[in-house]
């Protein structure tokens, strides 16, 4: 299209999401540096990260303008076109404080969602990131209309599911698996499902459960299931490497997706290219993706016996495996291909280093 860039991008660089689009942005030659406030490989460390807290009122931020300050020489070091921050709580907020480039945010879920409902500093600085960039990025439709009314009025907020790699996930020869690779923190409710097993055991006998990842409710989760005997049915895999989940999702033939609140899964745009029946909760995330009969079943979010249910229809109606195989691969490419996406944000980029100039 034009010249290629200089990008900093202010993110966590240990993220499988700072990582593959770094690889994609490289792979394009355009000149790429990741500032992170966690030490990293790839990266320029400007950490440790100052709590934001209450101590912010008492020392007017001493400690988050100390930071900044460090992060703006560090990026005045390299000079580049533009400045991107991913989540606006925290590399997005010092990513929106640098000064003297363009600045991109990029919104992705719980930062809107979760963060500025905790107090009224975590609401006034994630406003203050979205009022102090010049393109705000959200991953989902939902998230947009929340960010909005917080831009100033000449910059351009955009939707962009971001989407996945769809010649990488792909249906296999499925097996009778149903598979959650949401992680073990509160928002993605892995108890739900737990509960749901539990309750239709003795009617999915010849299925495997695979939860995958790691967190805080794990052992919540391990000891509700030693107690209900059900280790025969429900295994726990920990953290399950990108080229591991591509084949497990191929073969699986369900996926379940219980979270509260999201922005847009990648999980469910995974499980939807690789043609399993997506099994989610009736949440504004998961309202596009998850069409009734179609692409699966939703149920009421925190509800295990409507997911139960859920769970005996996808396994019993084999019209069911048969839609999600057609069009759950036809969705994501149609929607979420990550190329096409990525090329219409490098579009954005121009642009906003064009009206920069």
């Amino acid at each position: 299209m034009g010249s290629k860039l200089r990008i900093a991008v202010v993110a966590n660089a240990n993220s499988i999401h700072t990582i593959r689009w770094v690889k994609w942005l490289r792979k394009k030659k355009h000149e790429v540096t990741v500032f992170s406030l966690n030490e990293g490989e790839d990266c320029v460390y400007f950490g440790p990260e100052p709590a934001l807290d209450r101590s912010l009122i008492f020392n007017l931020g001493k400690n988050v303008r100390k930071t900044t300050s460090e992060l703006q020489a560090k990026i005045d070091e390299f000079k580049p076109d533009l400045v991107h921050g991913f989540f606006l709580v925290n590399h997005g907020m010092y990513a929106s404080r640098i000064k003297g480039y363009p600045k991109v945010v990029t919104a992705l879920g719980s930062d809107v969602l979760i963060a500025p409902n905790e107090s009224k500093l975590m609401s006034w600085i994630v406003k203050k990131t979205v009022k102090d960039s010049d393109l705000i990025i959200s991953v989902a439709d939902h998230l947009n209309s929340v960010v909005s009314p917080w831009k100033k009025n000449h910059v351009e907020s955009i939707s962009s599911p971001l989407g996945i790699d769809v010649k990488k996930f792909k249906p296999l020869k499925k097996e009778n698996l149903i598979v959650f690779n949401r992680g073990f923190k509160k928002v993605y409710s892995p108890l739900t499902l737990v509960e749901a097993i539990s309750e239709i055991s003795d009617e999915i006998k010849d299925y495997k459960v695979i939860m995958c990842g790691e967190g805080p409710l794990l052992e919540a989760c391990k000891n509700y299931v030693n107690k209900q005997s059900l280790n025969d049915l429900i295994s726990f895999s920990g953290f399950i490497p990108n080229e591991d989940l591509v084949d497990l999702l191929g073969r699986a033939k369900i996926l379940v997706s219980p979270a509260l609140s999201d922005g847009t899964p990648v999980s469910i745009l995974e499980g939807l290219a690789s043609g399993c029946i997506i099994l989610s909760s009736q949440i504004p995330a998961n309202k596009f993706w998850t069409v009734e009969n179609k692409t699966g079943l939703s149920f009421d979010a925190k509800n295990s016996l409507q997911l139960s249910d859920c769970i005996l229809k996808a396994v019993n109606d084999k019209s069911i495996e048969q839609n999600a195989l057609i069009h759950g691969p036809e969705m994501v490419e149609k929607y979420a291909d990550w190329n096409t996406e990525m090329l219409r944000i490098e579009e954005k980029y121009y642009n906003l280093v064009k009206i920069a100039k």
